[in-house]
Parts: C-alpha cells; sequence; structure tokens
C-alpha cells in the first residue's frame, strides 16, 4: 500500500521577545534567505509534501514575499500560543487519521535532511517520533541562585524538532489539553499524556540549534552555509 502523503506545520506566529529586533525572528536573514525559509526547504527536501506555516495575522499578506513563494506552502493564521497555532494548521490539512504530521520549530533551520528522515521513518513505524539528542552536560538543581545538588542525567534526552505523530493521535492529544485546559511546550508533552502513548526517541547525527538570541546567527550560518556548499 503507497503511503499517505507528510504534511508539516510550523507554528510561527510568535513574536520572539528574546531576540530584541523589530521582525520576529524567523525573519532574521542568514544567507540571504529568512531563517523560516530556511527550515520549510529542509522540511520539503525531506519528503514532506506540504508545508502549513502559521503567522501572525499582519505578516500573511506578505508572506509569499518577505519568506518563499511555492505552491508546496500555505500560509494560514496563527494563535497566541504554540498549540493554538499547531490547531491552525491542523484544521488547514486534509484529515485521514493515518497520515503523519510533522510539527517543525520555523528557528530551527539547520536541521539535516537524514535526521529529518530518520524521524519520519520512526514515526510511520511507531505512530510518533520526536527528534533530539540525550543529554550529555552534568545536570545542576539551583535554588536561589546556589547549586544545590547534581540532577542525575541517565535517560534524559533533549527534545528538539522536528516532532511526528500520526494525525489522529495528535489530534486526541490537542483534544485532550484543550479540554482540560493544559498548555505544553511541545507536541510531545500534549501526546504523552495520552494512555498507552509510545514516541519513539530519534538521536539526531548533525546539529540542529534554534535560534533563540541574535548571538546564535554565526552558528547557525556556519552550519547553513557548509551544508551548500
Amino acid at each position: 500500500m503507497d503511503r499517505l502523503p507528510i504534511h508539516a506545520v510550523i507554528p510561527a506566529a510568535g513574536r520572539g521577545d528574546r531576540f530584541g529586533d523589530d521582525l520576529p525572528k524567523q525573519f532574521a536573514l542568514v544567507g540571504g534567505q529568512p531563517v523560516l525559509a530556511w527550515a520549510i526547504r529542509r522540511l520539503l527536501d525531506s519528503g514532506v509534501a506540504e508545508v502549513v506555516v502559521a503567522l501572525a495575522e499582519e505578516y500573511l499578506d506578505r508572506a509569499t514575499t518577505m519568506v518563499l513563494d511555492d505552491s508546496r506552502v500555505r500560509w494560514v493564521q496563527g494563535g497566541p500560543s504554540r498549540q493554538e497555532s499547531v490547531i491552525a494548521g491542523l484544521e488547514a490539512i486534509p484529515g485521514d487519521p493515518e497520515a503523519l504530521i510533522a510539527v517543525h520549530d520555523g528557528a530551527r533551520p539547520a536541521v539535516a535532511v537524514t535526521d529529518v528522515e530518520a524521524t519520519l521513518e520512526a514515526a510511520q513505524r511507531e505512530g510518533g517520533a520526536v527528534l533530539g539528542r540525550p543529554v550529555s552536560d552534568t545536570l545542576k538543581r539551583i535554588e536561589e541562585g546556589a547549586v544545590v545538588r547534581t540532577v542525575d542525567r541517565r535517560g534524559l534526552f533533549r527534545a528538539e524538532t522536528p516532532q511526528v505523530f500520526r494525525r489522529g493521535i495528535l489530534e486526541r492529544a490537542v483534544d485532550l489539553s484543550h479540554r482540560e485546559g493544559f498548555q505544553g511546550t511541545d507536541e510531545a508533552t500534549l501526546v504523552e499524556r495520552l494512555p498507552g502513548a509510545r514516541i519513539a526517541a530519534v538521536n539526531a547525527v548533525h546539529p540542529n540549534p534554534k535560534l533563540t538570541v541574535p548571538g546564535d546567527l554565526p552558528l547557525i550560518e556556519s552550519l547553513l552555509v557548509s551544508a551548500e556548499d
């Protein structure tokens, strides 16, 4: 049986206040292109059939000129939270419950195509998968500005994106969280609350930094430029 087309949602309606620029960080230029355009292209190059990008209302009418003009990309109005932007993206995608939905941060433009492909494959097998990497640093618990103890890092995993789930699983998780007034920091947090949910942890092979502050730009640019060479 042929696989169903894979769709992606990028919740990019946030303001990115920590970035400290007039425009949200997803519009920052790296190598002559907006960060968001790089992120979209990485998903398309990984075999995603369509990317739905949730933006703040004021950027919708100029998204194709500011970011990317591609028939495989659709722009929808996002919400005030990541969760609401993901919901807006889901509502714009055809509703087969077995289809895979990849949710990716618009501020992670350097994700490797091979890492995205590995995450899609794991989600195809398991129903859900998250790209990330085991925690390698020593972790400290801080109280009132002082170190009080070391936290055992065994079994800890630093989640990144994409996070990929079958549509039916993600919709049930989002609906449950909405009904209970629960806000998660990522999609896996929502799916974890479903009884019997299984999410594969896919170890990233390549760097996948998130643009948070302007100081992150040189590293991200070096990764993107080296990948283009």
